[in-house]
């Protein structure tokens, strides 16, 4: 068996976790945090970095938020980490310019705004790929959030969105280690149901003249690698 193989098999034999399951590991819904990765029109609707193959995971994540909210989870246990950039980001030296601040691209998708808009959800916005310096509209910095979440004891973060070998590794790591620096209860929960990555084959990528991101491969390789770091990887919630 090849490593790719070994990777894939591993994979597949992570658990499925019904709510209940999932609440009573959090020791509670109140511990538990739900936190959506960059669910934008811009990556997953319209603009130079939008996917159908992302925008596949918009569905199931709305389900999913209707389960936990049907079970009590408290509108300030949701959390959005959303890119918003100036139209001069550095980052655009790496990737096509997107959600650029106060264009369509920058909004959370429509069936998920209603839910941004509850009363205590909070939003972080980033010009990075990983939001742990992302702030919120009162001037906060999310890993100042994660200070107090800390504090308050046990707790778990339910990471979904996009893409999977960006932004949802960088910041489901981010938060595993630095609740490990911060020798916090934390557990860092991925189900690979609600996260996506985007797809450029070879032969399209010769055609544009871009690079090929082979979605399957990176997804396996950066789901792996999550585990390999502590990230808690289950198949689903159901």
């Amino acid at each position: 068996m090849n490593f790719l193989s070994y990777m894939s098999e591993k994979i597949q034999q992570f658990p499925k976790k019904t709510y209940h399951d999932l609440i009573e590991d959090s020791g509670g819904v109140e511990h538990l945090f739900l936190v959506y990765v960059d669910i934008l029109k811009g990556f997953c609707e319209q603009g130079p970095l939008s996917s159908d193959r992302v925008n596949q995971m918009v569905q199931p994540v709305a389900s999913l938020t209707s389960g936990l909210l049907e079970r009590g989870l408290p509108s300030e246990n949701i959390i959005f980490l959303n890119d918003r950039h100036p139209e001069n980001a550095v980052e655009f030296s790496s990737f096509a310019p997107h959600c650029i601040e106060g264009t369509e691209e920058a909004d959370v998708v429509d069936v998920l705004q209603p839910i941004q808009q509850r009363q205590g959800v909070q939003t972080f916005y980033k010009n990075a790929t990983n939001g742990m310096f992302g702030t919120n509209p009162e001037g906060l910095k999310f890993f100042e959030r994660l200070d107090q979440i800390f504090r308050h004891g046990k707790s778990t973060f339910l990471i979904v969105g996009d893409c999977t070998d960006l932004c949802i590794y960088q910041n489901a790591v981010g938060i595993r280690l630095y609740a490990n620096e911060k020798n916090a209860e934390t557990d860092v929960v991925v189900p690979i149901s609600h996260i996506r990555t985007f797809d450029i084959s070879v032969q399209q990528a010769k055609q544009l003249e871009i690079d090929a991101h082979d979605a399957d491969f990176l997804d396996t390789v950066f789901i792996y690698h999550m585990h390999l770091n502590g990230v808690r990887i289950i198949q689903t919630v159901e």
